[in-house]
């Protein structure tokens, strides 16, 4: 993806088949170098370029199979054959090309259409290795909820803002095009949601060749959600006071301890959801899709039910129901909410502060990271926020601060102390830091903004106004008589 930021707010054309052609000649050489002569920068370079050399393959790769399948259809069509499937054939013949089993090809090929009929920025960029091939199916699949013309609209966003997906992994992604989609589709969404009640099980099967019984269960989401979060709470707190077992076993211990012997009695469960929406979406019905912690991006018709502590009938929508006028709701659910204001800057969508009526010590600060990160702050990594971590790192002098801490997986967390890697925020954006694993190599690692799918720069009258630069000098004097006399 650095090459769209190179260019701005226009992207650069497609890569013709010559063009890859020639460049895989002339990197040939380059890596047969690098084999034998290469410092630890140059093999990451080298890997780096390979990827997305592959990348470009794959882009090939679509193209061919979109006109594979057109040519199926053009065959039918003249032999009279299979009008009802036109389209018979052309997975299986790509799945066996590709040396995989046909099982999800069609749906590849419907990506295929779209990402060629209906996204020709994305189509650019996939060309030029600026998305892997699972970073583009992440997009498309998304796409597929909306009709054409949204799509369109969509790659038009993406073609004026060319940064918007760097280094996101594919969880990322599809959380930033989801939240797009859902404006358009959150009835459809809302109604799916509901029938999973209705569909909700729990399986137990016995497995001989282990010696086991394996449970399997589905749930709404927000039982589900409240469960899981209860799960994964208890688990680390007693992992932290030094239980021998994995986390994954204490789970499993828990779960069974209440289904066999039950909840102690006058010990409510405490089943906490965290959902993240605006005041338009919650209070005056606007369509902004919600984030629910932990799942992703959901309809905020979904969270106001939650909170009215009522459901709409499964066949009747939101607005359905008020064009009715039929207040006729299923059994209520008891919910106790709380909500917690968290601040965005003037006219920007990123997260600058809690609720000020709370005061900033860890524990508030490791809440306020996994609701502004969301997910780990390593370029492509897809992990849950696990650990509140210092960008600079508090032994060098680096401050326990919003601005210099960032949610990290555990994983990530040890990787970035082997040596030569080190990062910094920058400056400009205090939510963005830049990532050097090696020297030479460097990556910029973003916090998605709160609503809204790309980030708005900050307003120019706030940043340049005469009265917000005193207004900042008088807060930052440290003698307050000196500074009220001026």
């Amino acid at each position: 993806m650095s090459e769209a930021k190179t260019h701005g707010d226009s992207l650069p054309p497609a890569v013709e088949p010559e063009e890859f052609e020639n460049h895989w000649l002339a990197l040939q050489k380059e890596l047969a170098w690098m084999q034998d002569h290469g410092g630890k920068a140059d093999c990451v370079r080298g890997i780096e370029v390979l990827e997305a050399l592959i990348a470009s393959a794959r882009f090939q790769q679509a193209c061919l199979s979109y006109h594979l399948e057109k040519e199926f259809v053009r065959d039918h069509e003249e032999r009279g054959v299979n009008l009802d499937d036109q389209t018979r054939g052309a997975a299986g013949s790509v799945a066996i090309a590709r040396k995989q089993s046909p099982t999800g090809f069609r749906n590849y090929l419907v990506n295929c259409r779209i990402l060629l009929e209906d996204t020709p920025n994305i189509a650019a960029a996939f060309s030029r290795g600026e998305f892997t091939e699972p970073q583009v199916l992440a997009i498309l699949n998304e796409l597929q909820t909306v009709k054409a013309q949204r799509r369109t609209e969509f790659d038009e966003i993406y073609g004026q803002n060319p940064d918007m997906f760097e280094c996101m992994g594919r969880n990322q992604i599809k959380d930033t095009v989801r939240k797009f989609t859902l404006s358009y589709n959150s009835d459809p969404v809302s109604k799916e949601h509901k029938t999973i009640e209705e569909r909700r099980f729990a399986r137990m099967e016995i497995d001989e060749a282990s010696g086991s019984v394996k449970l399997t269960a589905q749930f709404p989401q927000l039982p589900g959600m409240g469960l899981r979060n209860y799960l994964y709470k208890e688990s680390r707190k007693l992992k932290k006071k030094g239980d021998k077992r994995t986390l994954e076993q204490i789970r499993a211990d828990i779960l069974f301890s209440y289904m066999m012997i039950g909840e102690p009695s006058k010990m409510p469960i405490n089943l906490q959801v965290g959902v993240i929406m605006t005041d338009r979406a919650l209070f005056q019905g606007e369509r902004e899709p919600a984030y629910l912690e932990g799942y992703g991006y959901i309809p905020a018709q979904d969270v106001r039910e939650w909170i009215g502590g009522h459901q709409i009938e499964n066949e009747l929508t939101f607005e359905e129901m008020e064009a009715r006028l039929t207040p006729e709701h299923i059994e209520q659910i008891e919910v106790l909410t709380e909500l917690s204001r968290i601040y965005t800057a003037p006219g920007d969508q990123d997260l600058i502060s809690m609720d000020s009526k709370a005061r900033i010590f860890p524990e508030k600060l490791k809440k306020f990271i996994s609701i502004r990160d969301r997910h780990c702050r390593t370029p492509f990594c897809d992990g849950i926020v696990e650990e509140a971590d210092h960008v600079k790192q508090y032994a060098k002098g680096g401050k326990t601060s919003v601005h210099n801490c960032c949610g990290r997986c555990k994983v990530c967390n040890k990787t970035k102390e082997a040596r030569g890697w080190f990062e910094f925020t920058l400056l400009k954006d205090q939510h963005t830091m830049l990532i050097n694993p090696v020297s030479g190599m460097s990556y910029r690692s973003t916090a998605p903004p709160a609503t809204g799918y790309i980030h708005k720069p900050f307003p120019q009258l706030t940043t340049d106004s005469k009265w917000f630069n005193d207004f900042k000098e008088k807060l930052s004097r440290r003698d307050a008589p000196e500074a009220s006399a001026a």
